[in-house]
């Protein structure tokens, strides 16, 4: 099986006018079977991340599951879809376009990127054609969402630049947990179940409170 790879670019990425460039990646401190460790980040310590791109057939298999993981996680564990962002047009174009969605209907994400993934893989549209996430706004019942694209700040894409980098993502789909740990779909030979339920492991691992010893 064959997932939708890519590499951290190290090109600049422009948005409106505006150029910024991925900071350098955190050191992989260890990987421990289908999981890796790495340098942590602090403000994720209760918040899980899922990677995805709009024309990768697993993100899209995937989505509707992880979306109610993330629904089901410890209360005051937050979670959030984030975009791949490099320097391919197209893809600084779909993380645009999410985060239109975020700002201009955040009850309507799911509709959105089930009409995303199926306008881009199915339909064959462009990434990086407006035409594409208009269409895919309308047919999900957003309105306003060319309006909302104008308001969409450039630090919502550095951060994803960010935190991609953060991470040391290679493939998607991936879960970053508690700001320790990545998982992915390769990692677990496909298998979404033990995928979700090793992101589970990791997530309970990382929020349990310590046992306090007396000395």
């Amino acid at each position: 099986m064959q997932r939708r790879a890519f590499l951290l670019g190290t090109s600049a990425l422009l948005m409106q006018g505006r150029a910024f460039s991925a900071p350098a990646a955190s050191v992989l401190s260890k990987a421990e079977g289908p999981y890796s460790e790495v340098a942590p980040v602090g403000e994720d310590v209760r918040r899980c991340i899922a990677f995805f791109q709009f024309n990768c057939p697993h993100c899209r298999d995937l989505h509707p599951l992880l979306g109610r993981w993330g629904r089901s996680l410890p209360k005051g564990v937050g979670f959030e879809f984030l975009p791949v962002v490099t320097s391919d047009r197209g893809q600084i174009m779909a993380a645009r376009a999410w985060y239109v969605a975020v700002l201009a209907a955040p009850s309507r994400l799911d509709a959105f990127a089930e009409r995303a993934y199926a306008l881009v893989q199915d339909g064959r549209m462009s990434l990086d054609a407006g035409a594409t996430w208009e269409a895919a706004a309308r047919q999900a019942g957003i309105s306003d969402f060319m309006r909302a694209w104008e308001r969409v700040p450039v630090d919502r894409i550095e951060r994803a630049v960010e935190k991609l980098a953060a991470y040391r993502v290679q493939s998607t789909p991936s879960l970053a947990i508690a700001g320790r740990y990545v998982v992915t779909l390769d990692a677990t030979q496909g298998d979404a179940d033990l995928f979700l339920r090793l992101a589970s492991g990791l997530l309970s691992k990382s929020i349990a409170p310590r046992s306090s010893t007396t000395p």
